[in-house]
């Protein structure tokens, strides 16, 4: 199941609704033009594919992303997957409102937020930010920026699967907490 919202080439109006979703909430805000994207996925995550688009916008000087991948890192370091869930619309909602404030703070040509959910393995990406800018420092800052967020503010719910059947939901980090901060 693939949740998606892509802004298309001309702006989008608030009452445009996200494909394959329920939730007239899901969607970009008005003003979000193309290069803009939230998906949310069970299938893995192609980082090439999904970058490859953005890279041959000519006004785009840099691309910076984030790769999110399941470690082996439970309080017994022994985690085999990690298992997602959310709330389809909500969640979607959720990293719109982040990505319009990325676009409000920093001169971006495009983000990208891909987030699976499912059952995930030791080794695979769980979540990608990608964004592109004219310049290097707006693309690094507003990508931090995202992922921050995303990590405090999305509707995600993770739980560590460990090696010897056992499971924990894992709980909100104070070094997340800590990085909220400095983006006022």
């Amino acid at each position: 199941m693939v949740m998606s919202a892509l802004a298309p080439a001309s702006s989008v109006q608030p009452s445009t609704r996200c494909p394959d979703s329920d939730d007239e909430h899901a969607t970009p805000g008005a003003g979000i033009a193309a290069g803009f994207e939230v998906r949310v996925q069970q299938q893995p995550i192609v980082v090439q594919t999904e970058i490859a688009p953005i890279m041959r916008n000519p006004d785009v000087g840099a691309v910076v992303n984030f790769i999110g991948v399941v470690r082996n890192s439970g309080d017994l370091d022994d985690v085999v997957s990690l298992e997602l869930e959310h709330y389809p619309g909500m969640t979607e909602q959720s990293l719109w409102g982040i990505v319009e404030e990325a676009i409000a703070r920093w001169k971006v040509d495009a983000v990208k937020v891909v987030h699976r959910t499912g059952r995930i393995m030791l080794g695979d990406a769980v979540v990608l930010v990608v964004v592109a800018a004219p310049h290097r420092a707006a693309a690094f800052e507003a990508c931090e920026f995202v992922m921050d967020f995303l990590k405090m503010h999305a509707p995600l719910w993770k739980k560590e699967h460990r090696r010897d059947g056992g499971s924990d939901w894992v709980e909100a980090r104070r070094s997340d907490e800590q990085a909220m901060l400095r983006w006022g």
